[in-house]
């Protein structure tokens, strides 16, 4: 094998100078039959990428069914294209090469930037890797992810499926994602992020299946994307939120900022919404939600008041910061708990947030054709602004709401300073 292995590698070396060079594991000794533990394999396939010249592009392909350990990227310029199964070994050979106590990567596929020196650009962002795609028609999976879900109740430690860290051109396409231990995918300090045409598919009761979190980062597109789950459909965080220097930070401070995301064509069932938040200390702006179905997916929705599953802007107690700039254009809703929200004091049970007399600014929010029915039997819009930080200008046009059974619907207000409806919207009026 090693003799092989050798062989292998020459050969890479041999066409250094070709565009993309292509790996596949098998010529690493992966099986590949679903069953056989190929972590070695594909961690030897990666180490072979990193001998090529930095201008040529490693596309690792997977056509067969892997169970892996954790798989870690080092290198810019790598395609991961799956196009079979790429699945997590079960959770007790995985705990026996990440340690579950004390995970390094903390998901099943990573980066580690913090290998390679990163450059700042002129507008004042970091990034440590470059070009790096996870695409194909295959499937990224966990392996009986019931022994993973429980840890949200008894607190042991979940992967994410995948978290791309200070990643300048990142890309992920094609590919579904399948019953995630815990987040589906983290974008975390990204700059220019191209997510598209893939679907994110978990049970509505599994806890934690957030579809996509965005961390900081800039220029960010998500679009024709499917996610059925139990948490976030998607969901925008200031980078920092848990330092004590973010505390009443300025907006312009990157390090304790997020948002310059769009999200386009998105259908979103079972899940708790299209979220900003919730915020902790920092600042959110500049975010676009259009051309999205979301729905209150089927019996098992996990869906209440702390997760209405509608336009979501949240923040916690004895929080700082800003969220503006947020648009929410061409949505509809099938049947989730509550269509809109804004969550000054967003502490689901069990809360563990201490309260205080601070809390994030919500200003610069606008609700454009909005349209559907929710679950209640009354209440479709909830503006339940902080008392130490009143919501402002806030904006509904276009905005036709039904209750369930197609009853009435009505807005609840509290601590908005600034409200603007036009005419023809309802509900229009707070009630």
């Amino acid at each position: 094998m090693f003799f092989l292995r050798n062989i292998l590698i020459a050969a890479l070396l041999a066409h250094t100078c070709a565009t993309t060079v292509k790996v596949k594991p098998e010529e690493f000794g992966a099986v590949g039959d679903g069953e056989a533990d190929d972590t070695v394999a594909i961690a030897n396939a990666l180490d072979s990428c990193s001998l090529l010249s930095n201008d040529t592009e490693c596309r690792l392909v997977f056509d067969n069914s892997y169970l892996t350990g954790p798989i870690v990227l080092a290198r810019s310029k790598t395609i991961l294209e799956v196009n079979g199964l790429l699945a997590m070994l079960p959770r007790s050979a995985y705990c026996k090469i990440e340690d579950c106590e004390a995970p390094l990567h903390g998901s099943f596929i990573s980066n580690d930037a913090d290998a390679i020196p990163c450059q700042t650009s002129s507008n004042g962002y970091e990034t440590c890797m470059h070009d790096i795609t996870i695409t194909g028609t295959g499937t990224i999976s966990s392996t009986d992810p019931w022994a993973w879900w429980p840890c949200k109740y008894t607190n042991c430690w979940r992967p994410h499926l995948i978290v791309l860290y200070k990643i300048l051109n990142a890309e992920i396409s094609g590919v579904t994602l399948k019953d995630a231990p815990n987040h589906n995918i983290e974008m975390d300090e990204c700059v220019t992020s191209r997510l598209h045409d893939f679907v994110i598919t978990a049970p509505y009761i599994s806890p934690n299946t957030d579809g996509v979190n965005f961390y900081g980062g800039f220029d960010s597109l998500m679009e024709n994307v499917v996610v059925d789950n139990g948490d976030d459909c998607v969901s925008v965080v200031p980078i920092g939120e848990w330092e004590e220097c973010c505390i009443d930070t300025q907006e312009e401070d990157i390090k304790c900022s997020g948002g310059h995301v769009v999200f386009r064509n998105l259908t979103c069932n079972g899940g708790h919404g299209l979220s900003i938040g919730g915020v902790r200390h920092g600042n959110v702006r500049n975010v676009t939600f259009e051309n999205i179905l979301a729905t209150g997916g089927q019996k098992g929705s996990t869906q209440d008041e702390a997760a209405g599953g509608g336009c979501r802007v949240k923040s916690y107690p004895n929080s700082t910061g800003v969220v503006r700039d947020i648009t929410y254009d061409n949505v509809e809703f099938q049947g989730v708990y509550l269509p809109i929200q804004l969550l000054g004091h967003y502490c689901p049970w069990p809360c563990t947030t201490p309260d205080g007399e601070s809390a994030v600014l919500f200003t610069s929010i606008k609700f454009n054709n909005i349209r559907g029915y929710g679950k209640q039997r009354s209440k479709v819009v909830e503006f339940k602004c902080s008392e130490y930080e009143h919501c402002t200008d806030i904006t509904m046009q276009d905005v036709s709401l039904k209750a369930r059974d197609d009853a009435e619907g009505l807005m609840t207000c509290e601590n908005i300073d600034s409200l603007e409806v036009d005419a023809d919207s309802f509900p229009n009026q707070c009630s």
